[in-house]
C-alpha cells in the first residue's frame, strides 16, 4: 500500500511541496491500475511522466540548492543521477520487452523508495539547511 500525502513529506517550500504531491499522485495512479492488472498499459504512461517530472523536478531542486549554497548538493546530484539510470533501465526492458505486469511492479518499487527515502529523507535535509540560514540571517 502506498503512502498518501501528508504534511509529514512537506518540506516547507511550496513549489517543490507541490511537484511532490504531483508525483504521490501519480504514484497512486500507477498502483491503481497495477491492483487493477492494468499494469501493463499503465508502465508506459508512468514511465513517461516519471522522466518528465524528474526532469522538471529536479531542475527545480538543484536550482533552489545552489542558490542557498546547500553543501550536500554533490550528493544530491548523484542521487538524481541514480534515479535517471533506474528509468534508463525501465525504459530499455521496455523497448526490448515490451510493457508487462512485472515492468509495472518495477516503476512502482522505484516510486515507493523515491517516496520514501528521497523526499521523507533528503528533501528535507536541504530544507532544513535553508531555514536554519534564514533564522541565522
Amino acid at each position: 500500500m502506498l503512502r498518501d500525502w501528508s504534511d509529514v513529506y512537506s518540506i516547507g517550500i511550496a513549489e517543490i511541496d507541490e511537484q511532490h504531491r504531483g508525483f504521490f499522485n501519480a504514484a497512486h495512479r500507477l498502483y491503481e491500475d497495477i491492483l487493477d492488472r492494468e499494469g501493463r498499459n499503465a508502465v508506459v504512461e508512468a514511465i513517461a511522466f516519471m522522466r518528465d517530472y524528474a526532469n522538471q523536478h529536479f531542475q527545480t531542486e538543484e536550482a533552489f540548492m545552489r542558490e542557498h549554497n546547500y553543501p550536500g548538493l554533490k550528493d544530491h546530484l548523484r542521487q538524481h543521477t541514480a534515479f535517471f539510470r533506474r528509468l534508463d533501465e525501465l525504459e530499455n526492458d521496455l523497448m526490448i520487452f515490451g510493457p508487462s505486469q512485472d515492468l509495472a511492479d518495477r516503476a512502482l518499487d522505484i516510486t515507493q523508495d523515491w517516496l520514501i527515502d528521497h523526499i521523507a529523507d533528503e528533501d528535507m535535509l536541504y530544507s532544513l539547511h535553508v531555514k536554519m540560514g534564514k533564522s541565522n540571517a
